[in-house]
């Protein structure tokens, strides 16, 4: 019989049993990606994480990314989540109150910086392995309308028109005029599969300016935010995810782009909130004579619980 030791965390939230669950292993070398894909599914998270001694002396740890269905190359609320429980469980010490862990991932090493108060991690944040790549997807307003069961007037178009964008993973930026609109997108499985499913970007991240407005229903941990957003994924084990750091890295390049402001651009997002699943994501992007160079993702993280998985 062999143990693996495991940590569960709420990520991209100061308060428990909020944000988005996460599950990060320890002692899975040497087995099998079948292995690993089905203890994921034990756990049935929207990730399941596998920490491994680095393959490059300059990385902290090597770490796999799972879903239900499939290995990622890079996701943002496992970045997050493993580089926090790395430092909480003392497995990475911290000799000061920040600390910076590099993961080897799929996508190639990412940077996650650590802050900590009194000894403890409080805040992580992580700057992608790729720059936004943006990609005019092939779905028209009048589509993307039926497949979130809005109406066209829903979406804000001109120079805000749905994008394909990727720095790692591709998502599709649904940009929307109000909060009640994300607040009522629904997704149709069947208009998915007809105007989406196969292509480059084809999961729908919708968001809408907060325009200062707050929501007196919303809790403490995402008043004051910018964004509402929410992020869809048809056909998978969690058809909805509450909080997603890949697609929000992308929203702040999508953002950014469409920007005439320069210098370090950031926006605070509220995601989860119709999951019942409140979470916060703090995103900014760098940019610089036109040009990003940099962007980066950042929030907390809320150890749940620890225990150990037998393998016969």
């Amino acid at each position: 019989m062999r143990s693996l030791r495991f940590f569960t965390c709420d990520v991209f939230t100061s308060a428990p049993f909020s944000g988005n669950q996460l599950a990060v292993v320890f002692g899975a070398e040497g087995l099998s990606t079948e292995t690993l894909q089905s203890i994921t599914r034990e756990f049935n998270y929207a990730e399941t994480s596998f920490v491994f001694a680095p393959e490059d002396p300059s990385h902290t740890r090597r770490v796999r990314i799972f879903t239900p269905e499939a290995e990622l190359p890079f996701a943002g609320h496992p970045t997050i989540g493993t580089a926090h429980a790395l430092v909480a469980s003392g497995d990475v010490k911290a000799t000061s109150d920040e600390i910076t862990v590099i993961l080897g991932e799929g996508v190639g090493p990412v940077p996650v910086r650590v802050r900590l108060e009194n000894g403890e991690p409080v805040h992580a944040q992580f700057v992608t392995a790729k720059l936004p790549e943006e990609r005019a997807p092939t779905a028209t307003i009048e589509q993307l309308a039926d497949v979130l069961s809005l109406s066209p007037a829903d979406f804000v178009g001109g120079t805000h028109m749905p994008m394909a964008v990727s720095t790692g993973i591709p998502w599709l930026m649904v940009p929307l005029a109000s909060v009640d609109a994300v607040t009522r997108a629904r997704i149709r499985t069947d208009a998915w599969e007809r105007h989406l499913q196969g292509q480059w970007g084809a999961r729908p991240f919708a968001f809408a300016m907060t325009n200062g407005q707050q929501d007196p229903t919303a809790p403490p941990q995402v008043q004051g935010v910018d964004i509402r957003s929410r992020a869809f994924l048809p056909g998978a084990a969690v058809p909805e995810d509450p909080a997603t750091g890949s697609a929000n890295s992308c929203l702040a390049g999508y953002l950014a782009a469409r920007t005439p402001r320069e210098g370090v651009l950031s926006w605070e997002v509220a995601q989860g909130l119709e999951m019942g699943r409140p979470s916060r994501l703090s995103i900014e992007a760098s940019k610089r004579g036109g040009v990003i160079d940099a962007v980066r993702v950042g929030g907390a993280t809320v150890m749940i619980s620890e225990g150990v998985m037998s393998l016969r």
